[in-house]
This record gives structure tokens, C-alpha cells and sequence, in this order.
């Protein structure tokens, strides 16, 4: 039921996807450094942040060995990541922005992948739906629940959860029912999902808590 087709296929770039590694390993060290871990520490939230999402999705798809397994250099990416971001710490506050930027493209990509694969492999649109999202944020959250925070993916604030969402939702409906290339439906896709970040950072768009909405009578 509801089963979905692509014309064609979307393949993440691989340096894209390398570079994607290394900006969230390097983001999940610095969140572990202010939490005063040691080199240790930092290296594994390093880990579990960049490759999580993508080690649950196929682990759930049972689609053979996760890519960061197979290929050195994941793991090269990963240490290369914890050890700047030990040695650039008290700089590292100056590249928000910058790793801003790059994280709002690289959560796009991650959801249309992470859809894309599991539509390749007969899945539902549903389920596509979920391993996107999946793909998408399984890292953060599975960085939060080591590091035992509350995810600020369930948390009122700026849109984060809401790119992924989004992202997914305009490939859908470009790839599926409107039958773009799976490329070019991606593409546009991630376009949107980036904007829509820049567009929450730049007005302080913000998701509210639902005990706080004033629903009309």
C-alpha cells in the first residue's frame, strides 16, 4: 500500500558525504569538550554523531554493511574531526555560522538519502518517510541520549527537525507524484531545506511548545 517509485536515483557525492562526517563529528566534539570529556569521550560522541543516523537506517533497511564500516577513510574523517576540534576549541565559537550553513545542507541531503534508499528497496512512503528523518537525525539523538540530554530536537526553538521534515516532504512530492528525475527532485529539495534554515535563523522563526498554542474556539 502506498507504495512509492523514483525516476532515477539520487547518490550522495562522496566527498560531500566525507565532509558532511567530519563537520558533524567536529560539532558533537565541541559539544563534548564543553562537557569535560576526555580524548576518549570526545573521539566516540565524535563517532556516534556523524555516522548514527546513517548505522540505524541500514541496520533497520538490513541493506548490508554501513558504508562508514567498509571505508577507512569515515573513521579518518572522524579522528581527524575530534583532534582539530581539540586543538581549535577556544576557536571554534568563530565558525558557527560557517558550520551553521554546512549542517543545514548536510541535513537535507541526509533525509532525501536516506528516503531515496529505502523507496530503492520497495518500501512504503511512510516508511521512506521515517528512515529519511531517520538518516537524518538519528546521530544528534543518539549523541543526546549518550551524553544524557534532553534533545533539543523535541524542544520548542529553531527550526532543526522541521528542515528534515520539510526537505523530505518536497522530494516526495517532486520525485513520486510529480515524477522529477530523483536528481533534480533532491536537488530542489535540499534547496528548500536550506533556506528554510537560513530563513529561521535569520527571523528567529521558532517552533512553540503545544501547551502554549491558542487554538481558536
Amino acid at each position: 500500500m502506498f507504495q512509492a517509485s523514483l525516476n532515477g536515483s539520487y547518490m550522495l557525492p562522496a566527498f560531500f558525504d566525507l565532509f558532511a562526517v567530519f563537520l558533524f563529528a567536529f560539532s558533537g566534539s565541541i559539544k563534548a569538550i564543553d562537557r569535560g570529556y576526555d580524548f576518549v569521550g570526545v573521539y566516540i560522541v565524535a563517532m556516534v554523531t556523524s555516522t548514527g543516523g546513517s548505522l540505524i537506517r541500514d541496520t533497520l533497511l538490513q541493506s548490508g554493511v554501513p558504508a562508514p564500516l567498509l571505508d577507512y577513510k569515515y573513521l579518518l574523517c572522524i579522528f581527524l574531526a575530534g583532534s582539530f576540534a581539540m586543538v581549535l576549541y577556544r576557536q571554534s565559537r568563530h565558525l558557527t555560522i560557517l558550520i551553521n550553513i554546512i549542517d543545514a545542507v548536510s541535513l537535507g541531503m541526509y533525509a532525501v538519502f536516506g528516503t531515496q534508499k529505502a523507496i530503492s528497496l520497495g518500501l512504503s512512503i511512510f516508511s521512506a518517510f521515517i528512515l529519511g528523518f531517520i538518516n537524518a537525525v538519528g546521530g544528534g539523538l543518539l549523541r543526546d541520549i549518550l551524553m544524557k540530554e534532553e534533545s533539543h530536537f523535541f524542544k520548542p526553538g529553531q527550526y532543526y527537525a522541521v528542515n528534515s521534515i520539510a526537505a523530505i516532504t518536497v522530494f516526495l512530492l517532486l520525485g513520486v507524484w510529480v515524477g522529477l528525475h530523483a536528481e533534480v527532485a533532491a536537488i530542489i529539495s535540499i534547496i528548500f531545506s536550506t533556506l528554510l534554515r537560513y530563513f529561521a535563523v535569520r527571523y528567529n522563526l521558532q517552533t512553540k511548545a503545544v501547551k502554549n498554542w491558542k487554538l481558536n474556539r
